[in-house]
């Protein structure tokens, strides 16, 4: 090892590269939209819990830095059931959610309309497909959290989400608790596989960091209350990716949640990072350098 390998700055993209390769190499099939539909009913439940409190409390932590007001247009990529748009809406001017999964779409809707939301359109899109020109700085914020991980091409993404706002944008990315219950189920049905890793948080902030972003975070901590049936269709999902989910692997779950939690209610706690910046400042104005 010499003086220059040690000394050289961490290729932060090339390790969210590498991350996403390496989950890419162990996978039968990538997700698809039709996954998610599938989904819808358990995620919304997820999101759902304590009154979208996850979507509340993003929401608060990016009020309290002056990051979005009552004012505010706010995009939202990769918007799921509703995650941000129906906390969000009931605070802001309007909401734009970028959705493909038609499930998804439904479970938006139709959460909207319990909660009496209105303010909002959907994009029935996938993020890459979106056309920037048509949104081009329409947006004081720019938000996208579960889907993040899929883009191999992260700061093209990222990119992107810049051009169409005119304020903020920001991240939310989850950060480990050291819970052992999913790994432990991996080995249970995978083997030796190994089990695939998701490394939002710091990883997202260091490459934001290395290409010239001011980026602040905040982390919070939220739970997430499931039914047993949701769990099974979750999981199932999930595995279908990696493996066959024979009724044996089916078998393999139901005994672990059962073992974790009983009959249920299966809550679980989580940590993410919400890491904003606004793509008008770079460090290098920051440190006074032309």
């Amino acid at each position: 090892m010499t003086l220059d390998s040690l000394t050289a700055p961490v290729d932060w993209v090339r390790l969210w590269e590498d991350s996403y390769d390496d989950r890419s190499r162990i996978m039968l099939k990538d997700y698809e939209i039709d996954d998610w539909s599938e989904r819808a009913e358990d995620y919304s439940e997820s999101r759902r819990t304590n009154n979208y409190e996850f979507g509340e409390l993003v929401y608060s932590t990016l009020a309290l830095h002056e990051v979005v007001s009552p004012d505010s247009r706010v995009l939202e990529i990769g918007a799921g059931p509703g995650t941000f748009v129906i906390p969000f809406a009931r605070k802001v001017d309007h909401m734009t959610a970028v959705e493909p999964a038609e499930g998804m779409r439904r479970m938006i809707s139709q959460n909207a309309a319990e909660a009496g939301v209105k303010n909002y359109d959907i994009i029935p899109k996938i993020w890459q497909d979106v056309n920037i020109e048509d949104l081009r700085g329409r947006y004081d914020l720019t938000i996208a959290s579960t889907v993040i991980w899929m883009f191999r091409d992260i700061m093209t993404q990222i990119s992107r989400m810049e051009e169409v706002t005119r304020g903020h944008c920001c991240v939310v990315g989850g950060v480990s608790t050291g819970q052992t219950f999913e790994t432990e189920l991996w080995k249970k049905i995978m083997g030796n596989v190994p089990y695939p890793q998701y490394p939002e948080y710091p990883l997202i902030y260091n490459l934001l960091y290395m290409h010239g972003r001011v980026p602040h975070v905040r982390l919070i901590n939220y739970t997430s209350a499931r039914k047993l049936e949701n769990m099974l269709r979750m999981y199932r999902v999930f595995y279908s990716i990696y493996t066959e989910v024979t009724p044996e692997v089916e078998e393999i779950i139901r005994d672990e949640l059962h073992r974790d939690s009983g009959e249920g209610p299966y809550v679980r706690k989580y940590r993410s990072a919400v890491v904003w910046w606004n793509p008008a400042v770079r460090r290098k104005e920051l440190n006074g350098i032309s």
